[in-house]
């Protein structure tokens, strides 16, 4: 696959405004049927990492009665904080893109993620 992987990531629908999260009463459909498909590649560190984020942050849970943590959990806080972030967005390149959406963050060294 050329050191990328194929990851499903589901949208959660959005409402007139951007940013804005269609919520209706809770539903008997289960959280996968009522979120959008869409596929996104990733490259093969993302992927390693976010795998490995996801059993981090299972392993940390004190509540278990929830709905199971996977990587697309993951990708739609990612989507819902890039969304968040719009305003800010600029550039012509991934990278540049990136560049403005993080700007202003402070960097640090990324957690441990063993």
């Amino acid at each position: 696959m050329n050191g990328e992987h194929r990851v499903r990531a589901s949208a959660v629908e959005h409402g007139p405004a951007l940013g804005t999260t269609t919520r209706s009463a809770p539903s008997t459909t289960p959280l996968y049927r009522r979120l959008a498909r869409k596929e996104a590649r990733v490259r093969e560190d993302q992927y390693v990492a976010l795998s490995r984020l996801v059993r981090v942050l299972a392993r940390r849970r004190t509540d278990r009665s929830g709905p199971r943590l996977t990587e697309n959990t993951l990708i739609r806080v990612a989507i819902d904080l890039l969304l968040a972030r719009a305003n800010r967005l600029a550039g012509n390149t991934e990278e540049e893109i990136r560049a403005s959406a993080l700007r202003g963050d402070q960097p640090g060294s990324p957690p441990d993620l063993r």
